[in-house]
């Protein structure tokens, strides 16, 4: 029969697990409600491919390991809480049902549940000189070894172009269910070992999480690494709890060696207890106190924890798997579409504006500020800090949470005072680095544009200069303003037909705004022309019937002229009954691949430097060996546009091009591929004034600081803006920025001849006039 001492206990602990339990669901239950006040976005993704999300990203922390050294420190610390779930479920069902274990004769203190799940998996006999737990130690450890070198074969397989282990659905699947298998045979390990063999791997991931809590402490407070805020109250309390946990168990499992006579489970078991001895714990009496003391330390930590993390920026833990599960069924490149005729809402300036995806960022953000650290804005020195986006959406959405759920139209601004700057938003060049970066899944830049529509459409508020591209593009059709007139001036002498003359043809050559009226890329247009006349390839452009795609318009917050710009278009090419176009700009490329669909226009697009890779791979155009062979003089680099790589996951196409131009491999700069730092020209930069140090200088040092003499380029936008840096640094005439296109078109047999250390050929100059 229980005693009265026991009883008060059980009701103790029942009131203490029914506090916590509330407070933890009422706050998660209180802010999704708060973000259901959102905006309705486009369907979400199919269930498959939201479980892949989630278990790549949440049980597998695949975003966490880009940065490898704080991928394994964050590892062991939520690994380390998976491992103890099963020790701290164990305290709470103890705690719980305390009188009823009494009654069974089971000490509550030791009531463990690897005792009753024990699979009787001994991976060596008694008499061999390695132990249990050594031996489970081992093969789990031999495990996470083969999930490496699995993770290793999924990020690199590939099979000629068109197959890429990341980014088939089945591959997939394949390469997830065989982690998932190796994740549940640790798991199988852990509780089939037995008790003693549990308690041995609970100890060991003690230890790990307090090295990652040591490594992620000195890098906060100690080396004060840039992105992190510094102090952090609410950081401070979190490591504070979480090694109190750690501590807690380790005394717990110490002292219960003298209370039960019990050898130790571990190394650190046993140098725990020689610790606790030194601090004078001797007799039974003591550790049985020591034990008791530790076993509550624990699990009110564990209570205080749940109390704590939905109501500080810790509810990460509970939020950020929500977002990588509830991932939508659009394109990267896509912004959100939005109803002109019926709409309500314009852009967000109230945080309800918001799509509530959006919401649901702001509670995920850890406010780690990887974000930060990549955003060339930031990086340069402009006001712009992408974390604090996110952290002013949670504010604004916490501090009035009361009138969104009360009020249809509440008084909840997220732009302006004490939030969001107008100046912060307008410094964006929408390059993607963020959204790459977050390691939680949100999406800083949807919520910026949302923004940034609201102050177009909602309030007439932007930049002069970005006035003046917007008149340009409603009169003549480019952000230029050129007559619109001469849109098909760059290739009389070239014999390119139209639509309107011959429509008959295989591919659509939108040759975009920039390749119909800035001077440098005109030249690229003439090259990739070229390339096609040489490849036998039918191609007609559309001549003064295209207009600008509108991306720069869409970007910039004017929804409206975007629209304009892209209905016009769509029933111009659907008009000549269009399936297929290629683009040399990446930004055309993208709207008309991605967003197009939107208002009704579905083709078959291709970036040029995806179509030239085709070709060589085709052989439909063949490289003059005698022409590389020249050009191998040059030492190459190639810079990653933002819209066709981290957008459009589009790498290896350009670079493989350059190689087979210039006969070598290239040199990367010091941020390429999904890390590359951007032109500084995107989301509608290129027509606005830049403030503080330039982006394209930045990026232009990193292209030069490789060595290279040629940087080849396969966006009309990085052309223009890393010629400028070239200029600006005083190097034009020892470094050459080149599109891939002038350089194949340079090279192949029957080209315009190869380009030296000089420049180029007096073929080309000649040529371009």
């Amino acid at each position: 029969m229980p005693s009265s001492q026991d009883i008060l206990i059980h009701v103790f602990h029942v009131l203490l697990f029914l506090t916590a339990a509330s407070i933890f669901v009422g706050a998660i239950v209180y802010r999704l409600k708060t973000v259901a006040k959102g905006q309705k976005v486009p369907k979400l993704a199919a269930m498959e491919a939201r479980l892949r999300s989630f278990l790549f990203n949440v049980v597998l922390q695949q975003k966490l390991f880009k940065h490898p050294v704080r991928g394994i420190m964050h590892s062991f610390i939520f690994y380390g809480f998976l491992v103890y779930g099963m020790h701290t479920v164990s305290q709470m069902i103890a705690g719980n049902a305390w009188t009823f274990l009494k009654s069974s004769g089971i000490e509550p203190y030791t009531f463990l549940l690897p005792e009753y799940t024990y699979l009787g998996l001994e991976l060596v006999d008694k008499k061999s000189w390695l132990s249990a737990g050594a031996a489970t130690g081992l093969a789990i450890l031999g495990l996470v070894f083969t999930i490496s070198v699995t993770f290793f074969i999924y990020n690199s397989l590939s099979i000629g172009k068109n197959f890429k282990a990341t980014r088939s659905a089945g591959a997939q699947w394949a390469f997830l269910l065989l982690l998932l298998g190796q994740v549940g045979l640790i798991g199988a390990l852990l509780v089939g070992s037995g008790p003693e063999v549990f308690e041995a791997v609970v100890q060991n991931f003690s230890v790990l999480v307090l090295i990652g809590l040591a490594f992620f402490a000195y890098r906060r407070w100690g080396r004060r690494a840039t992105g992190l805020d510094i102090p952090s109250a609410q950081s401070a309390i979190v490591l504070f709890l979480i090694s109190t946990l750690m501590v807690s168990t380790l005394a717990s499992a110490a002292a219960d060696q003298i209370v039960s006579g019990k050898h130790a489970a571990s190394w650190v078991s046993a140098a725990t207890l020689k610790i606790l001895q030194l601090m004078g714990m001797e007799g039974q009496g003591e550790a049985l106190a020591v034990r008791n003391f530790s076993w509550w330390t624990h699990i009110v930590t564990v209570y205080a924890f749940m109390v704590v993390v939905p109501l500080s920026k810790h509810s990460h833990l509970i939020f950020a798997p929500m977002n990588f599960f509830l991932i939508r069924d659009t394109p990267r490149g896509a912004m959100l579409p939005m109803d002109m005729e019926n709409a309500t809402v314009y852009g967000a300036g109230n945080v309800r504006e918001l799509p509530w995806t959006s919401m649901l960022d702001g509670l995920s953000c850890i406010e780690c500020g990887r974000c930060t650290v990549e955003c060339p804005a930031n990086r340069t020195g402009k006001p712009l800090d992408p974390k604090k986006i996110m952290v002013d959406i949670k504010h604004s959405m916490i501090e009035n949470s009361k009138t969104l759920l009360k009020t249809e139209d509440p008084a909840a601004p997220v732009i302006g005072d004490p939030y969001i700057t107008e100046q912060e938003l307008w410094g964006c060049t929408s390059c993607y680095a963020c959204v790459e970066a977050c390691p939680v899944g949100n999406n800083q830049l949807e919520a910026i544009l949302e923004m940034r529509r609201n102050l177009v459409l909602a309030e007439s508020r932007f930049p002069s200069h970005l006035q003046l591209a917007f008149q340009n593009m409603e009169n003549n059709s480019n952000p230029w303003g050129v007559g619109a007139h001469t849109r098909a001036d760059w290739c009389k002498d070239l014999g390119v037909t139209t639509m309107e003359e011959n429509a008959n043809v295989d591919v659509l050559y939108w040759v975009g705004c920039a390749g119909s009226f800035d001077d440098r890329n005109k030249e690229v247009a003439r090259s990739f022309v070229k390339i096609m006349q040489n490849a036998g390839v039918k191609f007609s452009i559309l001549g003064t019937e295209e207009n600008c795609t509108g991306d720069s318009a869409r970007r910039g917050g004017n929804e409206y002229l975007f629209q304009t710009l892209a209905q016009t278009n769509i029933e111009t090419m659907n008009k000549y009954n269009v399936k297929k176009i290629v683009t040399a700009c990446p930004h055309c490329y993208n709207t008309l691949k991605n967003e197009y669909p939107q208002l009704g226009g579905n083709y078959d697009v291709q970036h040029h430097s995806d179509f030239i890779d085709d070709l060589l791979r085709e052989e439909k155009i063949e490289m003059d060996p005698a022409a590389v062979d020249q050009m191998k003089s040059r030492r190459g680099t190639y810079h990653d546009s933002c819209y066709l790589g981290r957008y459009n996951d589009i790498y290896e196409q350009p670079r493989s091009i350059v190689k087979a131009a210039l006969g070598m491999d290239l040199a990367e700069a010091s941020d390429h591929h999904k890390t590359s730092l951007c032109c500084g020209a995107g989301g509608a930069q290129m027509w606005m004034e830049e403030e503080y140090d330039r982006v394209n200088v930045k990026r232009t040092g990193q292209l030069t600081d490789t060595g290279a003499d040629t940087i080849a380029t396969a966006c009309p936008f990085c052309n223009v803006m890393i010629t400028d840096g070239v200029k600006a640094a005083g190097m034009q005439e020892h470094v050459k920025v080149l599109d891939v296109a002038e350089l194949v078109a340079a090279g192949m047999k029957n080209g315009t001849g190869p380009v030296t250390a000089g420049g180029f050929s007096k073929l080309t100059a000649s040529a371009h006039h």
